[in-house]
């Protein structure tokens, strides 16, 4: 069985631009996703790097200040929001 990090909340698909999934099909592969279309969990080998580049835990201690907006239009950025929310 192959390992997936968990999200803390999890987030709707419709949140993200349809245009995303349609141009790249294989991110729902990497992606555990509730009965209603939510994502909650992701593969672990996509979330790592953007964790740690992002420096999400020193936002999560006020260290850093978190992304005012992000724009998710490419399977990079798509990744890098959604380490925001993962439990590493």
């Amino acid at each position: 069985m192959e390992e997936y990090v968990w999200l803390e909340t999890p987030i709707h698909k419709n949140n993200f631009s349809k245009n995303l999934f349609e141009e790249n099909p294989s991110i729902e592969e990497t992606l555990k996703l509730s009965f209603d279309g939510s994502i909650v969990a992701v593969k672990v080998g996509f979330l790592e790097e953007p964790f740690e580049s992002q420096q999400v835990i020193m936002m999560r201690l006020g260290y850093k200040a978190w992304p005012k907006k992000q724009k998710v239009d490419s399977s990079e950025s798509f990744y890098k929001y959604l380490a925001l929310w993962a439990e590493l």
